[in-house]
């Protein structure tokens, strides 16, 4: 599912309008991404918890040559599901 196929879904759901959700969405995303840029968690109790992560610099080696490689290091976004979510996508 992509994003306007999850904003249309979501409008269906909620009866509102898709420019309204089209907002909600994009109000939601920029908001996760201030807050993950300022370092901190998003807990959503449930269904999970979005973390920065810091990755160090070190030597790597480029896969095709076999040539190392300076990594310089970099944030990323680790995620971590919640009790509930992972309940309910492994239910049989």
């Amino acid at each position: 599912m992509n994003k306007t196929e999850f904003i249309s879904e979501l409008a269906k759901r909620t009866d509102r309008p898709v420019t309204e959700m089209y907002k909600l969405v994009n109000d939601f995303l920029t908001l996760t991404t201030e807050v993950l840029e300022r370092e901190e968690d998003i807990l959503f109790v449930g269904f999970g918890r979005l973390s920065p992560r810091k990755q160090n610099a070190r030597l790597v080696r480029n896969p095709k040559t076999g040539a190392p490689a300076m990594f310089y290091g970099r944030t990323t976004v680790s995620f971590k599901p919640g009790k509930d979510l992972l309940k309910t996508i492994n239910r049989k």
